[in-house]
């Protein structure tokens, strides 16, 4: 079966999304300056409970390093 004309395959529509994705977590990043202001804001918008440092240490980031 053939794809519509101008049509976004899944593939390139999956890939969209993601880039979209990184885009908006850039932007964040970008509006906080550091991984652990960025951290800070989650986890406090997620209203369960979280920690800045327990999302650092999830991504697999040194906590003594992330603010610089």
């Amino acid at each position: 079966m053939r794809a519509l004309r101008d049509q976004p395959t899944p593939e390139a529509d999956n890939r969209l999304r993601v880039r979209t994705a990184e885009l908006a977590l850039l932007a964040q990043f970008m509006r906080h300056g550091s991984v652990a202001s960025l951290a800070k804001a989650i986890a406090a918008s997620s209203g369960r409970g979280m920690r800045a440092g327990d999302l650092i240490a999830a991504a697999g980031l040194d906590p003594s390093g992330a603010d610089s």
